[in-house]
């Protein structure tokens, strides 16, 4: 019992707008009056949705006695809420116990009242805390093939739109008019005969004789081609869009909008500028006479003159080192995310390892496919896996069993059609889906643990397209995927075109360079072509001409936003969108006691793996604990020590059974789950002096998150 219940007394912070030092470290009180009291674990291994980790503990057994520190081992299974950035630990157990400073019988006691009065107190966490407890050279994210050819990138010195086609124009008729869309665009663009109107958004309408333009403001459209999409309601702090330049890309295209010719301010002290009159991340470096530009968290360098210039793509480990010594509050501080080797690369690649978790009914039902005629299997070359082409879903043969992944649930099935279950075990075959293979992001979502009643799933951020690459994140694989063409038409997410940028706290988000000034636009294309960015638009206006007036399908009700400033971010828990609920499993319960901070008690305490416990005074030197329970300056931390805490424990710690793992097999595992652990050989000092580090990195992340809200969304 001893394993399964010490580790929710461990890991419970109010998720309140506290400071952490106030949170940390946590403590219990039994109606004896003793106290326990646990100091802020710090992270020893963590796989997927595995947990292990030590954390220092002070016990006093009556209110005024002297505390006896100690370490404990711990192993968990995690839950994650991405939106909430928070956490909470199942499945807990405490492996080892050590308590230096106790007589022999009295360690016997202490094991046994940690038992007694920590069982079905309930926990949870900071994610933020747990990302800044890891270490990024121990993190094995696997790099996966993807592509950095340069899009084509243009410049215009104007209020301008980049529409985006999807190749050549491809035109359906609208059922039950004389008209036709371009279906393969997120635009609603409509031909009446020789003219095209173009829909963008705010009640304005455009129009021009070719779909590529050139394009007129129009103030007003034929009443059946406007009663295509709902009425905006007036927008005050909008922009003009009665002015617009209309640009049509019909290959992979980005649009660098400037207010005027470009105009360029130095970055303090640095021979790097950057065009302050734009919202794109563009920068020429004084001593190469090189521009730089930043896109989809690639960058890019040409010589030239704009307009002129021939882009090469730069690895983000690899930019020039003024770079990396951009300020934090400077107007370009956000780049810093992409520059490899800055802490805020190294935060973007740790939480690019955190899942989204939940924990699904095992008897749902909800899955099924919709095929644009029969059921059409495409193989992927060299594994054995066929994907269906012909529908919107990530549909998959392997062997004679059929497996389909929405929304962040595995289900399979004997046929093509269903019925589906929800899947408990996913082929390893499937998890080597190449990246050139449009359903590359499944590889992301996995099975962690299995009940008879519950499936306990998960996706890290590549499962809607944030990458691991060269030291940092970047969106998009940058593959282009073949579209289905058919009565029905269903694109794949591209890489280019939407203006994707990174914000620590929302991850990525998509836009439009539209001058400067906020801007809404949101329309039902849907989230197809953006994989499963699970965005949170705004309601209105939304194109609806392409759904219940023709066959024509692209996905529907999943609006996404596109606009500048506010836009939505792709960090979102897609198992708690409204249409996913129904399948969430309720959480196993727990007691309404909780842990609390302690009150007057410094997060200064942390152990060594030998399970050694140390103190930072305020002279910032380190002290140990020793055997007659007095701090004593430490000594020969700087010589290497052993890593592994004793093998053989003191034969009157209370006896422990062996952490049972959930049974999984290998292809549950896939080769791109990052995991991460610790080297075991180093000295004491840097261990502790890091661990402590991250202490204060976390307390900042966190606060940052729980006081600086999420920008107010204008109406």
């Amino acid at each position: 019992m001893i394993k399964r219940c010490v580790l929710f007394v461990l890991l419970f912070i109010g998720i309140s707008a506290q400071s952490l030092a106030a949170d940390w470290p946590q403590q219990l009180t039994a109606d004896s009056g003793a106290v326990l009291v646990i100091y802020q674990p710090q992270v020893e291994e963590f796989t997927g949705n595995s947990l292990e980790a030590r954390a220092a503990v002070s016990v006093k057994e009556t209110p005024d006695a002297a505390p006896v520190f100690g370490a404990i081992w711990i192993k968990a299974r995690i839950d994650t809420n991405r939106d909430t950035r928070t956490a909470v630990l199942r499945s807990l157990e405490v492996s080892d116990v050590r308590f230096a400073d106790a007589s022999e019988e009295n360690k016997e006691k202490l094991a046994q009242w940690i038992e007694s009065e920590v069982s079905g107190s309930s926990f949870a966490f900071s994610v933020d805390q747990l990302l800044a407890d890891l270490d990024q050279s121990q993190v094995s994210e696997v790099e996966a093939d993807l592509k950095h050819d340069a899009p084509k990138i243009m410049l215009s010195k104007e209020p301008a739109l980049l529409v985006s086609i999807d190749g050549d124009p491809v035109f359906k008729e609208i059922e039950g008019s004389s008209y036709e869309r371009v279906v393969n665009t997120p635009f609603l663009i409509v031909k009446d005969g020789r003219k095209f109107y173009l829909y963008i958004g705010s009640n304005a309408w455009y129009e021009g004789l070719d779909v590529t333009g050139p394009w007129e403001y129009v103030a007003n459209v034929p009443s059946d081609i406007a009663g295509l999409v709902e009425p905006a309601e007036e927008n005050s702090d909008s922009v003009d869009n009665t002015n617009l330049k209309i640009i049509v890309a019909t290959e992979p295209t980005e649009l660098i909008v400037s207010d005027g010719d470009p105009s360029w301010t130095p970055i303090e002290g640095m021979n790097l500028l950057y065009m302050d009159n734009t919202d794109s991340s563009v920068f020429l470096e004084l001593e190469s006479q090189q521009y730089y530009i930043m896109m989809s968290g690639r960058w890019f360098r040409g010589g030239g003159l704009p307009g002129e210039i021939t882009w090469e793509h730069v690895p983000n480990d690899e930019l020039p080192k003024p770079f990396s010594d951009i300020p934090e509050d400077s107007p370009s501080g956000d780049v810093l995310s992409q520059v490899a080797g800055t802490q805020q690369a190294r935060d973007a690649v740790l939480d690019n390892t955190i899942p989204q978790t939940a924990a699904i009914n095992r008897d749902d039902t909800s899955f099924s496919v919709k095929y644009d005629g029969d059921p059409d299997f495409a193989p992927i070359e060299d594994i054995g896996v066929e994907y269906a082409q012909n529908t919107s879903q990530s549909v998959f043969k392997y062997g004679n069993q059929y497996f389909g992944c929405k929304d962040g649930v595995w289900y399979v099935s004997n046929s093509p059609n269903g019925p589906w279950a929800v899947a408990t075990e996913i082929p390893e075959a499937i998890y080597n889906i190449p990246t050139s293979n449009p359903h590359h992001n499944v590889t992301y979502v996995k099975v962690y643990d299995v009940t008879p009643e519950v499936v306990y799933v998960g996706y890290t951020p590549g499962y809607y397209g944030s990458y691991y690459y060269s030291g940092t994140v970047i969106y998009g694989s940058g593959w282009y995927y073949n579209p289905w063409y058919g009565p029905w038409y269903y694109p794949r997410y591209p890489t280019w075109g939407f203006h994707v940028r990174y914000n620590p706290r929302y991850g990525w988000s998509f836009g439009i360079s539209w001058t400067n000034g906020p801007f809404r636009f949101t329309f039902g294309t849907g989230g197809a072509w953006w994989g499963v960015g699970g965005f949170r638009p705004y309601p209105r206006p939304y194109v609806r001409g392409g759904y219940r007036k023709t066959n024509i399908n692209v996905n529907i009700n999943n609006n996404i936003n596109i606009g500048r400033g506010d836009r939505p971010g792709t960090r979102p828990n897609i198992y708690d969108r409204p249409e996913n609920r129904a399948r969430n499993a309720e959480r196993p319960a727990t007691a309404d006691r909780r842990a609390r901070p302690a009150d007057g008690v410094q997060n200064d305490v942390l152990t060594d793996r030998a399970g050694d416990v140390y103190r930072k005074d305020a002279d910032g030197n380190w002290n140990r604990r020793d055997s007659n329970g007095n701090w004593s300056k430490a000594d020969n931390l700087d010589r290497p020590a052993a890593g592994n805490r004793p093998s053989t424990q003191p034969a009157t710690q209370p006896s422990t059974r062996d952490y049972q793992r959930p049974s999984q097999t290998p292809s549950t595992r896939p080769s791109t789950q990052p995991s991460y652990s610790r080297p075991s050989n180093t000295a004491t000092r840097p261990q502790l002096e890091r661990d402590y580090s991250s202490r204060q990195h976390g307390a900042a992340r966190t606060n940052n998150y729980q006081h600086r809200s999420r920008p107010a969304r204008r109406r």
